[in-house]
């Protein structure tokens, strides 16, 4: 992440590195929850916020396999919950997931 970019826009630059639309970001970031920070500097988000807004990406870029090591590192009980929803999601729609982690995810 750019820290001199906003939510928002580092959004949306990945979105458009990795292919996805850009129309998709608002989406994105309200699964995440960040959606009320989108005009604030990355620079500002606290650890969890910066997890979570790496993990927007997941969902910005339609890849069939996503591989995640320690996915829920800095994450709260909310935000980890926002996580097992997201993968579950992609895996009821014939995604796979590899992830390597030292807690349970719920999925």
């Amino acid at each position: 992440m750019k820290a001199s970019l906003t939510v928002a826009e580092n959004a949306e630059f990945w979105a458009r590195y990795l292919g996805g639309p850009a129309n998709g970001v608002p989406a994105a970031l309200e699964r995440f929850s960040l959606a009320d920070l989108g005009a604030i500097p990355a620079a500002y988000l606290s650890a969890g916020q910066k997890r979570r807004l790496g993990l927007v990406r997941l969902l910005l870029a339609k890849r069939p396999v996503w591989l995640l090591d320690e996915p829920a590192v800095s994450l709260d009980a909310a935000s980890q919950a926002l996580l097992a929803a997201a993968v579950n999601r992609h895996l009821a729609g014939s995604g796979v997931v590899v992830a390597a982690t030292h807690q349970p995810l719920g999925f």
